[in-house]
């Protein structure tokens, strides 16, 4: 019988626009690579934030996955929203990421996944009954965390905690590599001994060695360090079409992985062999200094203590939300949206920490919080707090049905909803704005960004201009030493001309641009809106007075008129 081989790439990104970069140097290349191979089976992993952006920027790549579901070729993971860490996330936190990732999936491709894709391979056992309560029955757990518990190989195996059970894949972070190996430089070798040597075994269809990588790993990292994609997507085409012409191979969906051939229980705890190789290396991805393994990172890490304390408190404002109206059960949606979107990959290596808007904007859920309470008392109002706590007043305008929150210098309208519906009209807590998170209220400082020229097409294809280089290369840093033991050297690299393209600004409406602004036709450096400025109260509004200057002063006025928001 063949060795049966779960293939699966893991496809994420925050919700940025720099999902659109990743969509043309990576997504729809490899997509379409797996399509022109429709006898191969497939696991994608896609996550909720990069579904959303993608919608936006550049929906392809959802397409292509929607044709590759329908034909029967591709089977999805379920995983967290934003793809934090469960091991090191509030339980609480993480069963509402899994839930509103499946909600996601469904909305957009209308599966319901049974496989789950475990955040970073970072195992804890109680995070069984975390997944099998979500309607997951498998997992996959990385092979040395497996032998740890006992696994002589890579076999499919039950583990239990409670009265919940799962089927255990064994992710080969070995094949993993080599796989790459094939798919960055052409080298095949290794790849092929290594599955060839488990089909040969007489117990060979028991087991089940997954391949799970990156999906920019087939595209987007060589990309950003000057490699042709499209050339990757050659060497990719080629290996897997010397996969189909293997009599002894068969991949599979993870739904098709045999039966357990026993019972793994406990597993230890383990980490990601990849956090803790990075840890280790200073000129690896993610690196940060001072941590020997991930344990230690995750035990010590200031940025995680800090953000975790942080989540409590917002997580404390939302979970007092009221739910019994319309308008509160649709505020508490978005405020949970919101909070898992800003939670994206905590947990991980090389990622978020002070004053970055991925995780800092999670207090603008508190502003949706407020919005809910507010919808319970009647009548009108106009207050000043600190309603999202980011350490700045915002003012808080009702005429008792609608909700309009603007800052406290210079009125800038940052929030406005229909307190009966809970309908946002304005607003975009979502998107990860360039630049340094300094408050809600502050206009952001964007720059232009220049991504470089993208490619000019999809299509595998051999590039004609390749350089030699030794290891580790530029793409070696995401490898192992050990790989290069047994190659010839040096390697061929398929370089680009690192065009710097065309510098554009970020899109207007992750700025929050259409939040109202005023500018002067002039060559005097104008004054920051923080100073000479002064507010006043007034019934059913707030007048913002901006001194520009001793001849002009500027006057604003929002307030509820007839049930519209009036400016003047």
């Amino acid at each position: 019988m063949p060795l049966p081989v779960p293939f699966l790439f893991h496809f994420n990104q925050h919700f940025n626009e720099y999902a659109r970069v990743a969509g043309r140097a990576c997504y729809r290349g490899l997509l379409r690579v797996l399509r022109a191979h429709p006898a191969l089976k497939f696991n994608i992993h896609i996550s909720g934030t990069l579904i959303h952006a993608l919608s936006w920027v550049d929906p392809e790549p959802l397409e292509l996955i929607r044709d590759g579901l329908k034909a029967g070729q591709f089977e999805l993971l379920g995983s967290t929203y934003a793809q934090n860490i469960l091991y090191a996330s509030n339980d609480w936190d993480n069963a509402r990421q899994i839930e509103l990732h499946k909600a996601v999936l469904f909305d957009a491709f209308g599966v319901e996944p049974r496989t789950f894709w475990n955040v970073e391979r970072c195992w804890r056992q109680s995070l069984v009954p975390l997944m099998a309560e979500a309607g997951y029955t498998c997992t996959l757990v990385e092979d040395h965390i497996l032998s740890r518990a006992g696994a002589t190989g890579p076999f499919t195996f039950t583990t239990r905690a409670d009265s919940h059970r799962l089927l255990v894949v064994t992710d080969d972070e070995t094949l993993k590599h080599k796989v790459n190996l094939a798919a960055w430089f052409g080298r095949s070798g290794q790849a092929f001994d290594h599955l060839r040597a488990l089909a040969a075994r007489p117990d060979a269809d028991a087991l089940c060695p997954a391949y799970a990588e990156d999906a920019e790993a087939m595209g987007l990292w060589g990309w950003e360090r000057g490699v042709t994609p499209n050339q990757t997507w050659a060497y990719l085409d080629e290996f897997l079409s010397a996969l189909e012409a293997e009599p002894g191979l068969r991949l599979i969906h993870f739904s098709d992985a045999p039966p357990p051939g026993g019972d793994l229980t406990p597993i230890p705890d383990g980490s990601a062999a990849w956090m803790d190789a990075a840890l280790t290396r200073p000129d690896a991805p993610y690196h940060e200094d001072g941590y020997a393994n991930w344990f230690d990172f995750h035990a010590r890490s200031p940025k995680l203590k800090h953000f975790t304390q942080t989540y409590d408190i917002i997580r404390a404002r939302i979970q007092a939300m009221p739910q019994n109206t319309p308008g509160a059960e649709a505020f508490r949606r978005a405020a949970l949206l919101t909070y898992c979107a800003h939670q994206y990959e905590f947990g991980c290596i090389g990622v978020g920490g002070l004053n970055d808007r991925g995780w800092e904007d999670a207090r603008t859920a508190v502003a949706v919080a407020r919005a809910a309470q507010v919808a319970e008392a009647d009548g009108e109002f106009v207050i000043i707090d600190d309603c999202n706590g980011d350490g700045s007043d915002e003012v808080l305008v009702s005429d008792g049905a609608q909700l309009q929150i603007t800052t406290a210098y210079g009125g800038r309208v940052l929030y406005w909803f229909d307190l009966r519906t809970g309908q946002q009209f304005l607003g975009n807590q979502l998107p990860v704005l360039p630049g340094v998170y300094t408050g809600d209220g502050h206009f952001p400082v964007v720059e232009p960004v220049n991504n470089g020229r993208l490619p000019e097409d999809d299509a595998p294809r051999h590039s004609a201009e390749r350089v030699e280089e030794m290891p580790p290369t530029r793409m070696g840093r995401f490898l192992p030493l050990w790989v290069w033991q047994s190659e010839s050297l040096p390697v061929a690299v398929a370089a680009r001309e690192m065009n710097p393209g065309e510098a554009v600004m970020p899109l207007m409406a992750q700025t929050r641009a259409f939040a109202d602004y005023v500018t002067l036709d002039t060559q005097s450096a104008e004054q920051p809106p923080e100073e000479w400025l002064d507010s006043r109260m007034e019934k059913g509004g707030v007048t913002f007075i901006r001194y520009l200057s001793d001849e002009l002063t500027l006057e604003k006025t929002l307030r509820f008129v007839l049930g519209k928001l009036v400016a003047g």
